[in-house]
């Protein structure tokens, strides 16, 4: 009986995982939003260096790899390829990355703004995989009308779209 208990706790608390089923996370890419600041990303690779045939790593692995000088002084703008289901499209979705101390220095946008205390890529991704769980509903429709409302779409004010349902 105590295990079939454990059991059924197990398969709750995946039920509860913050990793989304139907919505995927494809890649991630970030850039800089403050220049000259202390703490800055590798935006992407020269041409010398990809002739090289050096080792090149995704924008994800370097976010993974980046510690910055000062891990509460960073503002990144990132943006999102998030796919449905085992469709290999994907729609790209960005919000700006601001750690608390530069939260003033930057001031309020009109989009979407994260704030976080300091930098730390595998819980900054960890939030990012449990929006998407928060937003994924039956279909890709209702799923969209959820991220358009954390994310700033880039399909936002183009003919034919709709703006997120409230």
């Amino acid at each position: 009986m105590l295990a079939k208990r454990r059991k059924l706790a197990k398969i709750a608390s995946m039920k509860n995982s913050p990793f989304p089923c139907r919505l995927t996370l494809r890649s991630c890419d970030a850039t800089n939003i403050l220049a000259g600041q202390e703490s800055v990303i590798r935006e992407g690779y020269t041409l010398d260096e990809i002739r090289s045939g050096m080792m090149t790593l995704s924008a994800e692995e370097i976010l993974e790899q980046w510690e910055p000088a000062d891990p509460r002084s960073v503002a990144l703008f990132l943006t999102l390829a998030i796919g449905w289901d085992n469709d290999p499209g994907a729609d790209n979705f960005a919000f700006r990355l601001i750690t608390n101390a530069l939260r003033d220095r930057l001031g309020k946008k009109l989009g979407s703004d994260i704030y976080v205390e300091e930098f730390d890529w595998p819980s900054v991704r960890h939030s990012i995989l449990n929006i998407l769980r928060k937003c994924e509903r039956p279909t890709w429709d209702e799923s969209l009308a959820n991220l358009r409302k954390r994310f700033d779409w880039e399909y936002e004010g183009m003919a034919g779209t709709q703006s997120p349902v409230e």
